[in-house]
């Protein structure tokens, strides 16, 4: 699931919250740990959220993702086997490194791809969020199937909404490159 943004109703925050209830519920007899308001379970999808090189053979990177498979309560750690084969260990104190993954933010989900994207759509969100860049992104993340879940209206502020005009001179500069003498290709190096 890419949500938009990551507060509000159907922000990445409070989706990751009732997803993680709905598909990896408190189990009785099984350890979890609360730390700000979260709870860690084995079963949990989560996603590092800094770049660690000292975690696992080959380091751990900002926007992989894995899943919890052991907490060890008395060793105050966990373990998760990540997406590409590794499994890597952190202690308890290092939980500000991680984030549920059921639902990410579009931003959060850049260069990677998923066969499915779910993407929920509230005018709650704010035009801050709804832009049609972000859209874009978030449909574009997806190899087979893309839903939109929500409103027709969120939609609609998302498609006409171009967000902020960029002004760069990034044209007046690659023109003035091509201008220059010292750059010019002879015609007879073309072929």
């Amino acid at each position: 699931m890419l949500c938009p943004g990551r507060q509000k109703a159907a922000g990445a925050e409070e989706l990751n919250r009732l997803l993680q209830e709905r598909r990896n519920p408190h189990r009785p007899g099984v350890p979890e740990y609360w730390t700000d308001g979260r709870v860690f379970r084995p079963g949990d999808k989560v996603m590092p959220i800094r770049n660690n090189y000292d975690k696992g053979t080959e380091g751990v990177f900002n926007g992989a993702s894995g899943t919890i498979t052991r907490l060890v309560p008395e060793e105050r750690r966990l373990e998760i086997a990540m997406d590409d084969g590794q499994t890597v260990v952190y202690g308890y104190d290092e939980l500000d490194e991680i984030l549920h993954a059921y639902a990410i933010t579009v931003h959060r989900s850049q260069g990677s791809e998923y066969p499915y994207v779910i993407i929920p759509l509230t005018t709650a969100a704010g035009s801050l969020v709804l832009r049609r860049n972000l859209l874009y992104t978030a449909i574009t993340r997806a190899r087979r199937t893309v839903v939109l879940v929500g409103q027709a209206r969120a939609l609609e502020i998302a498609v006409s909404n171009r967000g902020m005009r960029r002004n760069t001179s990034l044209a007046v500069r690659l023109n003035r490159i091509l201008a220059a003498p010292e750059l010019s290709v002879p015609d007879e190096s073309l072929g």
